[in-house]
């Protein structure tokens, strides 16, 4: 009774592989089909993805990528004939990316070695044939999944374009795949898509691929500039900014000028921002040396010459400070940054030299110092922003700055049109 019970069921699992293999066969050949119904084939071969007779054939990954691939390519010749798919172009490219991930695993299992330890695939021309044919479908889906906003997914897909050329069944194969320019632009393509995630770590991983192909590497290294300023990572912020300004400080870029005028002029940004990197951890002396070398390439920038001003301003040598404001606006004399932080220096002297005479207690005294000593600075600065708001008439320093110059200037009159603004 037992040896016809073990009987039965062997015989049970014989008949249940060979109907999985029938199964294969049977989803193959509907795929094959002039006008294949896809949900059939796809039912066919989904048992034998899972069935142990069957889940380890490298023919059963194959026939499942065949399938996808096969819907893939039937909506995407309507679609290159100008026809418009009726559900959308989302199905045949989800198919698509399915088609690479049974392909790789069909690839996985047909370079296996057999019984006697010999590789002999018996799938890899045919998917090495389809993935060289398809290839730009993992381009054009990037682009589709980008426009729908699902980033991640355009992020994955162009992933799968840039794979194909580095699987092992493509080595030495050239005619077909992507040249080394085609694909610098889908890595800064990707490396978009991973910016507009939102995850810093899968943004910085893309960008860091996208680095020395030679396509729009000015942008990569600011989009890494801005990563690691958001994760403060100072370490390999200074080492971009230091790679940035190595590559880029003799490329010219377009800018905007203080009057909205577009100039061309020489990369700055790795070294502007280095140097405020140095002021604000304190290293004076590094932030004038790079200063210095700006300055020294070209001494007509009113830029460079408010940043110094800047840093003498911190580091409270005003002196110096006043001189560099001077200079930059001398060499553009509507900065309105210049202008601003020169009237500043001046308001703050006002203010310091108030705070000094607030403890005479005569009021005669009192009275002299501030009109002979406070009153000439808030003069002095009043002018400059003046000049700076009539540029710039949406910063609220400059217009809080003045409201305070009028009042203490005893100024009724502007102090009542500039609060009426």
């Amino acid at each position: 009774m037992k040896k016809t019970t073990l009987t039965v069921v062997l015989l049970l699992s014989v008949i249940c592989a060979f109907g999985q293999k029938k199964a294969v066969n049977r989803a193959f050949s509907e795929a094959k089909m002039e006008s294949p119904n896809f949900q059939e084939a796809r039912d066919n071969i989904k048992g034998a993805l899972v069935n142990p007779e069957t889940k380890d054939d490298a023919k059963t990954w194959y026939v499942a990528g065949f399938i996808e691939n096969a819907y893939f390519e039937k909506d995407n010749a309507q679609k290159m004939v100008g026809m418009t798919l009726k559900d959308g172009d989302g199905p045949m490219y989800e198919a698509l990316i399915k088609s690479y991930e049974y392909f790789l695993q069909s690839i996985a299992l047909d370079t296996l070695p057999n019984e006697k330890g010999k590789v002999k695939p018996k799938h890899i021309k045919n998917i090495r044939k389809t993935l060289k044919q398809n290839i730009d479908g993992y381009a054009n889906a990037g682009v589709y999944y980008f426009n729908q906003k699902e980033y991640k997914k355009a992020y994955d897909v162009w992933g799968i374009y840039l794979a194909i050329p580095k699987l092992s069944i493509m080595k030495d194969e050239k005619e077909g795949l992507p040249a080394d320019s085609t694909i610098a632009i889908l890595e800064f393509n990707r490396a978009l898509a991973a910016l507009q995630t939102n995850d810093t770590d899968l943004a910085i991983s893309a960008l860091t691929d996208a680095k020395g192909n030679g396509y729009n590497q000015n942008d990569i290294y600011k989009y890494l500039v801005y990563e690691y300023e958001m994760t403060q990572d100072t370490v390999n912020l200074i080492n971009t900014l230091q790679e940035g300004e190595s590559l880029f400080k003799n490329e010219m870029v377009e800018v905007e000028d203080e009057n909205g005028n577009k100039k061309m002029q020489k990369e700055n940004t790795y070294t502007l921002k280095l140097i405020n990197l140095y002021i604000s951890s304190g290293k004076y002396d590094e932030a004038i040396a790079k200063l210095e070398s700006l300055l020294a390439d070209e001494p007509d920038n009113a830029e460079y010459w408010n940043v110094k001003g800047n840093l003498y301003e911190s580091q409270k040598k005003y002196d110096q400070s006043i001189e560099c404001f001077e200079k930059a606006i001398a060499i553009n004399p509507a900065y309105a940054d210049a202008l601003g932080n020169l009237g500043r220096i001046y308001f703050n002297f006002a203010v310091q030299k108030n705070n000094e005479i607030s403890s005479i207690t005569d009021n005669a005294k009192y009275s002299e110092a501030r009109t002979n000593e406070v009153l000439p600075l808030f003069e002095k600065s009043k002018p400059y922003y003046e000049k700076a708001y009539e540029l710039d008439r949406e910063n609220p320093d400059f217009k809080y700055a003045l409201r305070n110059i009028y009042y203490n200037l005893n100024d009724a009159e502007k102090l009542k049109a500039i609060e009426g603004e």
